[in-house]
């Protein structure tokens, strides 16, 4: 089993019916292949956890990085893992815009900017961090 953890940027701004009709098919395709992860939403970024089999999280993810709603899509980890983070969500989801970031202790503002493919990856292990925190929330 493999958590893959990337980072990309939308063509154009989301509002709020936008990712939950976005929300609702990667909840459906995920479910199909027994994937589960989180996906965050902030300043036109998306970030997203993806866990499962390895042949069913790689070819998720070249259907993602194929989609033409985003672009620069950037691995930022990608892990043999031994069980999941996130078992109970096909897809999890929180868009940053809206979160009350004083619910989440060490939750800091990086994320709360458009970000760079060159910055995903120079921020690789915040973003991890970050991201991680949602597990326990």
């Amino acid at each position: 089993m493999i958590r893959l953890i990337y980072a990309s940027s939308a063509t154009t701004a989301f509002n709020e019916n936008d990712l939950m009709q976005l929300l609702g098919k990667c909840r459906a395709n995920n479910e199909k292949r027994d994937v589960s992860g989180l996906l965050l939403y902030a300043k036109e970024n998306f970030f997203q956890i993806l866990e499962g089999d390895e042949g069913a999280v790689e070819k998720l993810y070249a259907d993602i990085a194929s989609d033409t709603r985003h672009n620069g899509a950037i691995v930022i980890d990608r892990s043999e893992i031994e069980q999941r983070s996130f078992p109970n969500w096909s897809m999890g989801f929180k868009n940053l815009e809206t979160f009350d970031r004083r619910k989440l202790r060490g939750y800091n503002d990086l994320l709360n900017h458009k970000l760079s493919k060159e910055e995903f990856g120079n921020l690789g292990q915040e973003i991890i961090y970050l991201i991680e925190l949602f597990k326990e929330f």
